[in-house]
């Protein structure tokens, strides 16, 4: 018996006293108990409130399918109420609306498959052999078997509302989004073999999808299954053996890799919309993680991140400082000069290396230093400098016990110094830091830029690894052009490898950077602006309490916003 909840008293257990005393049996060995189909504003439908929601007009908009779906992917448990989205003046549902976005993305992907069958049917194509599988056909295979499975699963337990949403993220996420994206060169290209198995991998995991769905959209299933099988109306749909799972397809261990270069390429993506540039530019990108696993997952599927997010040089290294924070934005790497050491060299080494050449030669000095007048003046000032302390110097020493106190007053603070700056692998990090700030505010970017060539300054973000020689080259050409130019390079983190896209030569940095000052300044304006509504007690005492929640939720989310175009402030 399938019933919903509010008549088990009423009827239901009146049906079972009655059949037991009439026939000393149970009427019905299951009772499904389904919840409520409620209006938009979660009240029971009735007759006396007038508050029905006519499923015919459903239908006409959106298709008999998307209505019957949307009402089996609320069902959350047992019992359970739907609350169905309706707008009375438009005789508009979102939920709806959304199944029917749903019915359309299984039909434009089953035209996709059965157009590059070359009129071939899963039955004459045959199943794909599993030693001529390619890493992406495993992993379909793999995913759909699995889907058939939970689905199986939902369907003892009477999980109906989970089937279905199991069967919408693998169809319109794992089917239409990526494996067909995946496979769409190799239909395009010359290999006759790896084209005829991405046919027979697509048709046969189509027909398994047509099945798995048919009981949740039956209309829509049916008509691409008939033009899919090119079979005749003395057969149907529903009489077909429902999916079995093949547990051999399954693996776990290859699941998890494709999790891994999805999440890389959705970062990859999100990070290129977030700085603007455009879709079909072919970039650089860099790939970092201690974990030599990882690496060979992003090794094995390199080709699927170069194909999918537009990246023409992809660099995939070993991570040099495990213990550095994770970093939304990084200097991008800088090519060490012929001969140079790696940059492996602890900060202490990195220092003294730049004490050891405190000046650059004086012709080098002028021609990179952003402003050649105040180099003159430096200079002049550093040698005037360098006079005084010298005589200051001489002066201490002809006075007697005074060089031996200052000398153990020197020992002293090179000891506290150490042990406030240097002794831990924090320390030094800042200490570098602060170091390199202020050599460039000396002798400017330019100049730091060549001081970052001989020798190896630390920056506040994690250390980054050398990309390959293209993209090295790509950064000096840019910097050699225009040296007053900062290379930067935007990043982000999936699980424990940091994604990394070089900007310069990409993007138009000041010209972003000018904008997300633009947005910060209407931000702030904003937060100016409701930050004094919301400090002024008259309008928090006297205006409603919706009102006063509405300008708190808005300056919340303008702090929010701050927050993030600050962040990407720090990151240009």
């Amino acid at each position: 018996l399938v019933t919903g909840m509010d008549i088990i008293f009423f009827w239901v257990a009146r049906m079972t006293m009655m059949a037991g005393h009439f026939t000393d049996a149970m009427p019905f060995e299951t009772v499904y108990i389904h919840g409520l189909v409620r209006d938009e504003n979660k009240q029971k439908m009735s007759k006396t409130k007038g508050n029905g929601i006519d499923p015919l007009v459903l239908i006409n908009r959106y298709g008999t399918d998307a209505l019957r779906y949307t009402l089996i992917r609320e069902v959350a448990g047992a019992g359970q109420d739907i609350s169905l989205e309706y707008d009375r003046k438009t005789d508009e549902s979102a939920s709806v609306e959304a199944s029917g976005k749903f019915a359309n993305k299984l039909w434009n992907a089953s035209r996709f498959v059965m157009m590059n069958l070359a009129g071939q049917t899963p039955q004459s194509l045959g199943e794909p052999e599993p030693g001529s599988l390619e890493l992406c056909d495993r992993w379909i295979l793999s995913r759909f078997n699995r889907t058939v499975q939970t689905t199986s699963d939902r369907f003892t337990q009477y999980g109906l509302g989970e089937a279905a949403k199991d069967l919408y993220e693998f169809i319109w996420g794992d089917f239409c989004d990526w494996y067909i994206e995946l496979v769409k060169p190799r239909l395009q290209a010359d290999d006759a073999a790896s084209k005829r198995v991405a046919q027979q991998t697509l048709a046969y995991v189509l027909d398994g999808i047509l099945k798995l769905l048919h009981p949740f959209m039956p209309h829509i299933t049916e008509e691409v299954w008939h033009t899919l099988t090119q079979t005749g109306e003395e057969t149907c749909l529903a009489l077909q053996p429902y999916p079995q799972v093949n547990g051999q397809l399954i693996s776990n261990e290859l699941e998890q890799q494709f999790t891994l270069m999805i999440g890389t390429v959705r970062t990859i993506r999100n990070l290129r919309a977030e700085v603007g540039i455009k879709p079909s530019a072919a970039i650089a990108a860099l790939l970092q993680s201690d974990s030599a696993a990882e690496r060979q997952i992003l090794e094995a599927t390199r080709s699927y991140i170069g194909d999918l997010a537009k990246v023409s040089e992809l660099t995939i290294t070993a991570s040099l400082d495990a213990e550095a924070p994770e970093s939304s934005a990084a200097e991008a790497p800088q090519a060490p000069p012929a001969g140079a050491a790696p940059e492996t060299a602890p900060v202490a080494q990195s220092v003294m290396a730049l004490l050891e050449r405190p000046v650059i030669t004086i012709s080098q000095f002028y021609s990179q230093a952003k402003k050649p007048l105040k180099t003159l003046v430096l200079l002049f000032a550093l040698l005037v400098v360098l006079r005084i302390l010298g005589a200051a110097v001489g002066t201490i020493e002809s006075i007697p016990l005074l060089p031996g106190l200052l000398r153990l007053v020197g020992i002293g603070y090179s000891a506290w110094f150490i042990r406030q700056n240097l002794w831990l692998a924090g320390d030094r990090r800042q200490t570098a830091q602060r170091f390199s700030q202020f050599w460039q505010q000396i002798v400017g970017q330019a100049a730091a830029r060549s001081a970052q060539q001989s020798t190896i300054t630390v920056p506040s973000t994690p250390v980054q690894p050398q990309p390959k020689p293209q993209i090295a080259d790509a950064a000096a050409q840019s910097t050699a052009a225009e040296p007053e130019a900062s290379p930067k390079m935007i990043a982000g983190v999936i699980g424990t490898v940091q994604v990394l896209i070089p900007l310069t030569g990409v993007v138009d940095v000041d010209a972003l950077r000018a904008k997300v000052e633009k947005d910060l300044g209407k931000v702030e304006g904003e937060i100016k602006s409701l930050s004094g509504r919301l400090s002024n007690s008259g309008f928090v005492d006297k205006a409603p309490a919706q009102v006063v929640q509405g300008a708190r939720d808005a300056l919340a989310e303008a702090q929010k916003q701050a927050e993030i175009l600050r962040d990407r402030l720090k990151m240009l």
